[in-house]
């Protein structure tokens, strides 16, 4: 039984809601376990972003991903849910992806309903059919070898119509899957259409619509547990770095940036040389 999936499984018992932070890296993560969040993301467009430098259409696999995932949970002491894709396959497929990420050590693993996008410039790529869907989630659930390991059950069926929607959400919470997250909700209403049809089970969402993050009643009483406000993180990131390289490539002046830099204690913080230097001198002869 895993420490972090025992936090994980805390977090969704909670009656408040948690805010998850968004990272796609060791680096960032170590730094949002610093600023205080108690649950780590990895998006599945953001991991390709950072760990391939590619856009999110199939072009990762399960390697590249569950590499990425043990290099962040080697260095934080948070739980972490991922989006595993699709399972990067079919059903039997999903039963590796389960198994792999799993041992990497994630903690909340998302399989999600959409078909993965093939081709550049798809916006709706479509569904995976229901009957499909469930056995991956079924064949999710069978592969943990520890059964406090979380399988949440992604749905972008919201996209589509309110009434296919609710039947999917039925058919999934019938799987074993012990969360929903769900994509593309428009409004309070479909949050609250989401629930009654699976009321046991928590909701976590990704792109919260208007007064949904911090209105606690809300969450409270339609078992909304955790939220994500996409990747602003991995996108304000993208710009300094860049704009920073450009202003020193155009001649500007490093000294310029004192300042906007992270200080010394900051950064030895975040890449623990304490800890390190700790263990020369207590094991380096």
């Amino acid at each position: 039984m895993s420490r972090k999936n025992e936090m994980y499984r805390a977090l969704l018992g909670k009656p408040t809601v948690t805010l998850a932070g968004n990272i796609f890296d060791p680096l960032s993560a170590r730094i949002a376990q610093i600023a205080g969040y108690d649950l780590l993301v990895l998006s599945g467009s953001v991991g390709k972003a950072s760990n391939l430098a590619a856009p999110d259409i199939v072009i990762s696999t399960l390697p590249d991903v569950q590499d990425q995932i043990r290099r962040i949970t080697r260095n934080t002491d948070i739980p972490i849910m991922v989006d595993a894709e699709d399972g990067f396959g079919n059903a039997v497929n999903v039963w590796r992806c389960v198994r792999e990420l799993e041992a990497a050590g994630v903690s909340g693993i998302e399989i999600e309903d959409n078909v993965v996008p093939r081709q550049f410039g798809v916006e709706d790529p479509g569904l995976n059919p229901v009957a499909t869907q469930v056995g991956k989630l079924k064949a999710a659930v069978a592969a943990r070898t520890d059964p406090t390991t979380v399988i949440i059950a992604r749905t972008a069926t919201w996209r589509a119509d309110r009434e296919h929607a609710l039947e999917r959400i039925k058919a999934y919470a019938a799987t074993g899957a012990e969360a929903f997250m769900l994509t593309g909700v428009k409004s309070k209403a479909d949050i609250e259409a989401s629930h009654k049809a699976a009321p046991d089970i928590p909701i976590t969402i990704l792109g919260p619509p208007p007064g949904v993050k911090d209105d606690a009643k809300f969450c409270s009483d339609n078992n909304v547990k955790i939220i994500m406000l996409g990747n602003p993180t991995y996108l304000v990131a993208v710009k300094s770095i860049y704009d920073t390289l450009k202003f020193l490539k155009d001649g500007g002046d490093a000294a310029q940036l004192k300042g906007k830099e992270a200080d010394h204690e900051l950064t030895r913080r975040i890449i623990r040389t304490d800890e390190f230097e700790k263990w020369q001198k207590e094991y380096m002869r």
